[in-house]
């Protein structure tokens, strides 16, 4: 103890002595940047003080050096306060363990601060972030309003849809249109991208896009590659920023004659379907949508037979539907998966369509959204 006392006064330090019941008390424990503890013995009165003193330098964040006879001497209860040293150290050595605790111990103030602060910042952002999904649910939700939650039947004609935003909120959007007594609109856009942005612009599109006009006391219907241009005019005279661009397709079928009317612009070419099962892509030309004013997109036209189909889909749908290579022949352009399922009844189509989603690589976090709408004249 002589020792340590001789080695504190030569030192630049300035020591204050305390018993171990003193030295608990919390004001002198912020007071000290290091506390030395020599056994000399410990009772166990001592050894409940010291495990108290314990305590109060662990709530202060404060560290001490414990100079005992051997490490028995330790007390268990103190262990996460102390560094023990051998009572024959050296007043060097034990000067070098007290004027590095008192060194870093500011620093160690000083990061718990910025940890801290770093804490309260992750409480406000995850704050933050619950309530951005809470809103992206809403979205979600009111987009999902938005669309068809049934499809008409006329005739022999029957309509399903695939629809699989890649986030909360899609920048696909579509609809089938009971337009008069026999005939049907139905489109699909995509708004480039996906998320909120697209998601915002395909609430303008739905509103945009019009089969039907009423005149006076009676109406005119629309034709396809009208409609494209009345939509790529409104986009265009928005001036959309940051290369904001549509997709889409417009078809008018006739449920008495069977005949399909249809335009596309920037969109996939939709796939006809023969009732044997063959593929064939339905082509028309047509540029993307809200980037040039006065732009044309004429029309083709189709006959559906019975057991045909015609399929509408997104790019997103492309690895499904097309295959990866680049084959020569217009017939190889499909997927194998596709040709094998195309004669499939309407819904059992599409359920193998889903499960081919489903089971592709990616599938839990896809790139982009998938909608596909498929029409199909019963046999």
């Amino acid at each position: 103890m002589a020792a340590v006392r001789a080695m504190l006064a030569s030192r630049p330090i300035d020591p204050v002595f305390a018993t171990a019941s003193q030295a608990c008390d919390p004001g002198l424990v912020g007071r000290v940047d290091a506390v030395l503890v020599c056994d000399t013995g410990l009772g166990e009165q001592n050894r409940s003080e010291l495990e108290l003193l314990a305590d109060a330098m662990v709530s202060s964040r404060l560290t001490g050096v414990f100079v005992s006879p051997g490490t028995s001497g330790a007390v268990p209860g103190a262990r996460d306060a102390f560094v023990t040293v051998a009572a024959d150290v050296s007043a060097d050595e034990l000067w070098g363990r007290l004027a590095t605790i008192r060194e870093y111990r500011p620093r160690l103030a000083e990061m718990e601060q910025q940890v801290a602060g770093m804490q309260r910042l992750g409480k406000k952002l995850n704050q933050q972030f619950v309530e951005v999904d809470q809103e992206l649910r809403l979205a979600s939700r009111l987009q999902r309003d938005f669309l068809p939650k049934a499809f008409p039947e006329i005739g022999d004609l029957r309509f399903a849809a695939l629809y699989r935003p890649a986030s909360w909120v899609s920048g696909d959007v579509y609809d089938v249109q009971r337009l008069d007594e026999s005939r049907i609109g139905v489109y699909l856009a995509d708004a480039v991208g996906h998320g909120v942005a697209a998601g915002l612009l395909t609430m303008f599109i739905k509103q945009a896009v019009t089969g039907k006009r009423i005149v006076g006391d009676h109406y005119v219907l629309v034709p396809p590659h009208e409609v494209l241009a009345a939509l790529n005019a409104q986009l265009s005279d928005q001036q959309l920023p940051n290369c904001q661009f549509v997709t889409a397709c417009y078809a008018l079928v006739d449920a008495a004659t069977h005949e399909l009317v249809f335009s596309r612009g920037g969109h996939p070419h939709p796939i006809h379907v023969g009732p044997d099962g063959s593929c064939r892509e339905a082509r028309t030309t047509g540029g993307l949508l809200g980037i040039f004013p006065g732009e044309e997109f004429p029309s083709n036209r189709l006959l559906l037979e019975p057991g045909a189909k015609f399929i509408i889909y997104s790019d997103g749908l492309e690895d499904v539907l097309l295959s990866r290579e680049s084959p020569a022949e217009a017939a190889s352009r499909f997927s194998r998966r596709l040709q094998e399922i195309a004669a499939l009844p309407l819904h059992d189509f599409l359920r193998a369509v889903t499960l081919e989603v489903e089971q592709s690589e990616g599938s839990l976090q896809p790139r982009d959204d998938m909608t596909m709408i498929v029409l199909e004249r019963l046999r």
